[in-house]
């Protein structure tokens, strides 16, 4: 911050030599397993194979992966969980063997060693070069899942003819198809590269503009961790003081618009998108932080901005140059703005009182724009300075959603817009920020922790979102051919125990949960501890399951099925089909999740329809 040096400066993200390389393992931990298998590659055509068949020729194949990385010299090393699986891994199995990791350049200190930043897991570091992970950027991006191979998926830069396998069995495939595992890992690398490509780029921009390391900035918060070190950077270079703490930094400020209008199934859903709303306000009503007697604060907002729009124009023209990156970057700074004045004693140059007249504002801006939306007849849903969801009545065309859209943009400031932003057959409104949308073209699209945990297992993930499909598409009786046939399967054993079992993240050591399982057992540890499993803080155990008279155990055959059956059976209710409860009627909700035949007073369940309430 003091020399306010960046980093890669007239370069774009190709320019840098940057390599991928991933292991393959037989078991999760470096202590119950060993390495099998590495893949390498670089930005520059070079592809590796290394193996080790024999657990004795694991030292070198280790050594081969550093030779490789002192020969190639890359300047970046990059992939998907590198940080929380790869590095730890290889730095067990080097131990175990007595060998020593350095990735460091020559010239600087040799070795890897943990960099403790306030994250509740470490990264690691080197010399002269940058270790990225691509999980830390897609973790930000509030997609379904993290999973290399999810997220390549729903990118669409997954290679042609991708081979997939199970983690728990590629070292068993290895055994006899090592060709196939050998491809495997080598479009794990490839598909790593296009992924960095996709979400670290506007890292690599935001690098080129702010005194971090890069390696920091794909998880650092943009406000603290970004747009803070800016203006720490202007004070020092102009040889002023920083300001001390303010006075009433401690107390919350008023927060933003956020309401619930509807709970339910509405029909003909649009999205109109309140854009830069904070931002605009912020430029236009000209606030900054009263210590910054500079205006640095301001003069970030404008100048972000107006190079942002330059770039963003680029983009849209086609012009060469990695203008999409840049505008992406320079957003996320500008849209941090708000959250940095509102952000209390942790911000240097946080001011509680100009957070509050950004929020104030916001908030008058999105009463007039639902209110002026109610006066056209729409049904609204929710509202927040992001949006609003509303629900159209019966014969609009898109051409009508649209033109409401424009007539209540028009009665704006200059400053703020309202924009279309897609529609929906149908939503299910379950509570704020939580719910799901069936597109017109079939697919849909589920929102908060309600409808996606990293926790759920994947029986209930299909059934919910068979059903949700059903559900809003006025299928009630989709619904509960659905519910029957997954308890049905159940019953019958037609699930495997890897359909059953969950994820979850651990966060507490062996050492914290002995300190409170004397009055508050888990379920979780407790397993683990029973199967002799020891763990870190962060680690993620991949499966555990309910088996049959043992109660939640880690999933040792993912193809076995000796799962509890009744436990799962009940689950499908109390865990995934109760989420569509606010979208049926006490009876209907009843019915269709019933396990008897219909009762002689029950309606036929053809005539049952979906409800909505208002809040």
């Amino acid at each position: 911050m003091f020399s306010g040096r960046t980093y890669f400066k007239g370069m774009t993200f190709n320019d840098p030599h940057r390599l991928q390389f991933d292991l393959e393992t037989t078991s999760l931990t470096p202590q119950t397993g060993r390495i099998f298998m590495i893949a390498v590659r670089d930005n520059r055509g070079f592809e590796r194979i290394l193996e080790a068949r024999r657990a004795l020729e694991e030292p070198r194949m280790i050594e081969q992966l550093l030779e490789i990385i002192q020969d190639r010299n890359p300047d970046i090393l990059e992939n998907h969980n590198i940080h929380a699986f790869d590095l730890p891994y290889l730095l067990g199995r080097a131990e175990a063997h007595d060998l020593t990791l350095n990735f460091s350049r020559p010239g600087g200190p040799p070795g890897l060693w943990q960099v403790q930043d306030g994250r509740s897991s470490a990264h690691w570091a080197c010399a002269g070069r940058e270790i990225v992970d691509t999980i830390d950027a897609v973790r930000r991006m509030d997609l379904p899942s993290a999973g290399l191979k999810a997220v390549s998926k729903l990118f669409g830069i997954a290679p042609e003819g991708r081979v997939y396998l199970e983690g728990d069995q590629i070292a068993a495939t290895y055994a006899t198809q090592p060709a196939l595992v050998r491809k495997y890992a080598l479009q794990d690398v490839e598909e790593v590269d296009a992924l960095a490509k996709r979400v670290l780029s506007p890292s690599f921009a935001l690098a080129q503009m702010t005194p971090r390391p890069y390696h920091r900035l794909p998880y650092a918060g943009p406000a603290m961790g970004i747009l803070e070190p800016m203006l720490v950077r202007a004070y020092l270079h102009a040889g002023q003081a920083l300001p001390g703490p303010q006075p009433g930094a401690a107390e919350p400020h008023q927060g933003g618009g956020l309401r619930l209008y509807a709970e339910g199934v509405l029909p003909r859903v649009v999205k109109a998108d309140v854009a830069s709303m904070y931002p605009s306000v912020i430029r236009v009503e000209r606030i900054q932080p009263a210590c910054d007697p500079l205006g640095v604060f301001l003069h970030l907002m404008d100048h972000l901005t107006l190079l942002r729009l330059h770039h963003k124009a680029a983009a849209k023209r086609g012009d060469p140059g990695e203008h999409d990156a840049m505008q992406s970057a320079m957003k996320l700074i500008v849209n941090a703005g708000y959250g940095y004045l509102g952000a209390g004693r942790m911000a240097l140059f946080g001011d509680r009182d100009a957070a509050d007249r950004v929020t104030r504002r916001g908030r008058e801006v999105l009463t007039q724009v639902t209110s002026a939306l109610q006066q056209r007849g729409v049904t609204l849903v929710e509202a927040d300075t992001d949006g609003v969801y509303f629900s159209v009545p019966d014969g609009w065309s898109a051409e009508d959603e649209r033109r409401v859209i424009s007539e209540v943009d028009a009665l704006l400031p200059e400053s703020v817009s309202l924009e279309f932003d897609g529609r929906a057959r149908a939503m299910l409104s379950h509570e704020i920020k939580n719910y799901a949308l069936l597109r017109y073209d079939g697919t849909l699209e589920l929102r908060g922790a309600a409808f996606q945990s990293s926790r759920s297992e994947a029986y209930g993930q299909a059934f919910l979102k068979r059903a949700l499909t059903c559900l809003l598409q006025d299928d009630l009786s989709g619904v509960r051919q659905a519910y029957l046939e997954t308890l049905d399967a159940l019953q019958r054993g037609q699930f495997r125990n890897a359909d059953v079992a969950m994820r979850v993240k651990l966060n507490k050591s062996p050492e914290q949960y002995a300190q409170t399982s004397g009055t508050r057992q888990e379920a979780v540890y407790d397993a683990l501890q029973r199967a002799g499993i020891t763990w870190q803080v962060g680690d993620r155990v991949l499966r555990l399951y309910q088996q049959l008279g043992q109660g939640l155990t880690p999933l040792a055959d993912p193809d076995g099925q000796d799962y509890d059956a009744g436990y799962y059976r009940a689950t499908l209710l109390s865990a995934y089909a109760s989420r569509l409860r606010k979208g049926l009627s006490p009876d209907a909700f009843r019915q269709v999740f019933s396990q008897a035949q219909p009762g002689l007073f029950d309606a036929p369940i053809d005539t049952l329809h979906p409800v909505w309430t208002p809040c």
